[in-house]
C-alpha cells in the first residue's frame, strides 16, 4: 500500500541521516539547490547537527552541496561545502564551465584567472557580482569591495583576451601573468572595505544564511552581562 510504501521510504531516510549524516544532509540541500529559504532552513538543521557549512569558493565547491574533510587522517566527511550553483544569480552552466575548466587547467588564481579562462557568454557581470558579494573568491585574499570596484575591467580584459584567442593572437599573451594580484594605482584608487553589516547583509541575500558572522555578534558583550537573566532561567 502507500502507506506502507511511504513508511519505508521514511525509515530508510531516517537511517541515512543517523548513519550518514553529512551525506544525507548535502543531498538535502543539493535537491532544494534553487530555493534559498528552504536552503536556510536545513543549514540550521546541520548546525544543530554539528556540521559546519563551508562557504563557497570557486576551486573547492562543486555544482551543488558536497561532503567534505576538513580533519587530516579522517575517512568520513565532516563538512558540507556550499555549491556554486546554489548562489543566487550564478547559473548551472556557468557553473560546470568552471568546473570543466578547473578540471583541466588547474586552480583559479584570481577573479581575472577566472574570468580569462571561461567564455564570455557563459561569465557575466551579475554572476561576478554574486560570487565576489558570496565570498567566493575570498581564497585570492583580495578584499571583496575592491574586487567588486573593478568587475568592467575585469570583464573588458577578459572579453578582449578571449577575442585574441578566437583570432589566434592568444600567444602573445602566453607569459601575461592573469593570476597576479592587481596593484593600486591613481587610475585605480584603494577601495574601503565594506562594512560587516554589508557582508553580512551580501551573504544573507545571495546564501540564505551568514556566513562571516552574525548582525548581533556586536551585542554578544551585552547579552554576556551578568546583569541580564536568561529566559531558560525564569520560572
Amino acid at each position: 500500500s502507500s502507506s506502507s510504501a511511504a513508511s519505508d521510504v521514511y525509515k530508510r531516510q531516517a537511517y541515512l541521516k543517523a548513519n550518514y549524516p553529512v551525506e544525507f544532509m548535502a543531498a538535502v540541500l543539493s535537491y532544494e539547490v534553487n530555493n534559498t529559504d528552504k536552503i536556510a532552513n536545513f543549514v540550521s538543521e546541520c548546525q544543530r547537527m554539528g556540521i559546519p557549512i563551508l562557504p563557497p569558493d570557486v576551486n573547492r565547491s562543486a555544482l551543488k552541496f558536497s561532503p567534505e574533510r576538513t580533519k587530516a587522517g579522517s575517512e568520513a566527511p565532516d563538512a558540507i561545502r556550499y555549491g556554486l550553483s546554489a548562489i543566487k544569480n550564478v547559473g548551472e552552466g556557468a557553473v560546470q564551465a568552471a568546473m570543466d575548466d578547473r578540471q583541466r587547467n588547474g586552480a583559479f588564481k584570481t577573479i581575472e584567472d577566472f574570468a580569462g579562462r571561461l567564455d564570455t557568454r557563459s561569465v557575466n557581470r551579475k554572476m561576478l557580482e554574486s560570487l565576489v558579494k558570496a565570498g567566493a573568491f575570498d581564497f585570492s585574499r583580495e578584499d571583496r569591495a575592491a574586487m567588486f570596484s573593478r568587475l568592467d575591467q575585469v570583464l573588458s580584459s577578459a572579453a578582449s583576451m578571449q577575442r585574441d584567442r578566437k583570432s589566434g593572437q592568444g600567444g602573445l599573451f602566453d607569459d601575461f601573468d592573469l593570476g597576479a594580484k592587481p596593484k593600486a594605482s591613481a587610475s585605480q584608487p584603494a577601495v574601503a572595505p565594506w562594512s560587516m553589516d554589508e557582508v553580512l547583509v551580501f551573504e544573507k541575500e545571495l546564501l540564505g544564511f551568514y556566513v562571516s558572522g552574525h548582525p548581533l555578534d556586536k551585542f554578544r558583550g551585552n547579552f554576556e552581562s551578568t546583569k541580564l537573566t536568561e529566559l531558560s532561567a525564569l520560572e
